[in-house]
């Protein structure tokens, strides 16, 4: 099978397959080197991950618990444990199946387990298939934030099974179309428009199959020219954290609880354009266009919230650089620019128009 893309970082390229019914197929299309440890939760054990081990000779499956609470150093930790305990050497092969929780801890513990082994991503959510499998960044949660201890570590290859994402609970697949459409915003209106036509709503059963496919083709190609421009984040990789500043520092003061990310993002996203509105950087009717987007898909709305938590965490944001807040705002849909002057000030004002 032809990869959909291939992407070529500054230190590695890598395969991205897209399709459906790739799950049986992985092993056949991702070469192992030594032995196989195959790490998903225990509810994805029996749904996909038996499937993928099945496509391996001999692959022993380790498991590790989900939720963003487990997004930890200490489950990347008990994974290292793990693998050590099984015998995993410098020639073998982490294989992660699940969502961007489990593909974000897992793949970090494969990042560090003497000094990376080699990683391929299985990704079994819309989010994890637009967003946190394609670009090598892994990173797990700190108290003071969200993804604060992380590396850069360019997997194997992705393989994306757009057929698991017929199966995904409402929110899960709401998650990951937010993070699809910030895609559009930050580099292409053709993906942005998809949002604003009823077809992509549709129930699986009535959804053309093509739709879903085209929407995660073309979120993938838009983070794929990014991280190949700037694999570390020095410059226009950061265009990817449209909507993450003021979205992490919801997550934070909901300890990551009662909101998707996409959800969050999608708050992060309005706060941002209002903060790009006052700026003189965004037309307000583009700005209307964007919330009626997000607010058509009907995000989770936010429970009550302590403002100063939120912004507590704002200052912790790893896209900070010294004493400047840097944030990410629309000039019109396909375009964003990374700004690095942003007032603390600023960001109140954001946080206070999704607040209320």
């Amino acid at each position: 099978m032809t990869p959909f893309i291939t992407i070529t970082q500054a230190s590695a390229a890598y395969p991205v397959y897209v399709g459906r019914d790739l799950l049986d197929h992985v092993g056949e299309l991702v070469r192992a080197r030594g032995r196989v440890f195959l790490i998903t939760s225990e509810a994805l054990r029996d749904r996909f991950g038996e499937r993928v081990a099945l496509s391996f000779p001999n692959a022993t499956i380790l498991e590790m618990d989900e939720g963003e609470a487990n997004k930890t150093l200490d489950t990347a930790a008990k994974i290292v444990t793990l693998l050590l305990e099984c015998g995993a050497k410098r020639d073998s092969m982490a294989v992660v199946v699940g969502g961007g929780m489990i593909g974000d801890t897992a793949g970090f513990a494969a990042s560090i387990f003497l000094r990376g082994i080699d990683l391929v991503h299985v990704p079994t959510t819309l989010l994890a298939q637009v967003d946190s499998s394609i670009g090598g960044k892994l990173a797990v949660n700190h108290p003071k934030g969200k993804n604060l201890i992380g590396s850069f570590f360019p997997p194997r290859a992705v393989v994306s099974d757009t057929a698991v994402l017929d199966t995904l609970p409402p929110r899960e697949r709401l998650s990951g179309m937010y993070e699809a459409l910030k895609g559009g915003v930050i580099g292409d209106e053709s993906l942005f428009s998809m949002f604003e036509s009823d077809a992509i709503d549709l129930p699986p059963e009535r959804r053309p199959a093509e739709v879903m496919d085209e929407m995660v083709r073309k979120a993938i190609r838009v983070k794929a020219e990014i991280v190949s421009a700037d694999e570390k984040e020095a410059d226009l990789r950061r265009l990817l954290n449209y909507g993450h500043t003021i979205a992490h520092g919801i997550e934070a003061a909901l300890h990551y609880e009662g909101l998707t990310h996409g959800e969050a993002v999608a708050w992060g996203m309005i706060g941002a354009n209002a903060i790009a509105v006052r700026r003189g950087l965004l037309p307000k009717d583009i700005a209307s266009r964007i919330e009626r987007a997000i607010l058509k898909h009907e995000p989770s709305p936010l429970p009550p919230l302590d403002k100063n938590e939120v912004l507590a965490a704002t200052e912790h944001d790893k896209k900070n650089t010294g004493d400047a807040r840097v944030m990410v705002f629309p000039r019109r849909v396909g375009d964003c620019v990374v700004v690095s002057d942003v007032t603390a000030e600023e960001v109140a004002y954001g946080v206070d128009a999704v607040l209320g």
